[in-house]
């Protein structure tokens, strides 16, 4: 192996490491941004990811405890660094039904997985009216 291959290998590590950092920045910005925003009383925020071989996605979900409904929905899926989070006004309604309503299975595997987070959440709680 000569010097410039193993540049070569090296400079594609930093770069793919640098575009990792930057997805994980946006993620976190992003949470943040949704977490002001939606910072109310009975009030979830909850995330769910699902890994596929080739696409995954990521989805943050605002429930409101009180309706059982969710009332924000964030995806990200794709394949790429590049991903970003989009706006899903089809998975807002009842949390029942959610999972019904997801795009693809990479959106209903990660739906399915915020809602066992709600689940955890609100165990043991009662609902005030």
């Amino acid at each position: 192996m000569t010097w410039q291959v193993a540049a070569f290998l090296i400079s594609g590590f930093v770069v793919a490491g640098y575009l990792s950092y930057r997805q994980h920045a946006r993620y976190a910005q992003v949470v943040n941004t949704v977490a002001t925003e939606e910072n109310r009383r009975g009030a979830l925020l909850v995330t769910g990811r699902a890994k596929g071989k080739l696409r995954g996605a990521v989805v943050l979900l605002v429930v409101d405890r009180r309706q059982n409904l969710v009332t924000r929905a964030l995806v990200m899926e794709g394949a790429s660094v590049f991903a970003r989070f989009r706006e899903r006004p089809e998975l807002l309604g009842p949390v029942g039904t959610v999972e019904e309503r997801a795009s693809s299975k990479a959106t209903a595997k990660a739906v399915k997985e915020a809602l066992k987070m709600v689940s955890r959440l609100t165990a043991g709680q009662r609902v005030a009216s």
